[in-house]
């Protein structure tokens, strides 16, 4: 459980570091931006369809749940 927390706080501490513009969301700009300093290595193309698989309710932003969900996945009820 300990890593797990540990892991959660990495991701949140990257989601705002990503987060210029501190509206606790990603839009397309941040998170294309990220994709390059983070050296992923994707052509525009590539990095609108990861955009799209992140943003799940299409509102054209990653939320941090969104963001959380796709990093980590559906997390368990306990």
């Amino acid at each position: 459980a300990k890593r797990g927390v540990r892991g959660i706080c990495f991701i949140a501490k990257n989601f705002r570091i990503i987060d210029d513009d501190n509206s606790y969301n990603l839009n397309f700009a941040e998170f294309q931006k990220a994709s390059k300093d983070f050296r992923f290595g994707l052509t525009d193309e590539e990095t609108e369809i990861v955009f799209s698989a992140f943003d799940r309710n299409n509102d054209g932003t990653i939320e941090y749940d969104e963001f959380l969900r796709a990093i980590r996945g559906e997390m368990v009820s306990r």
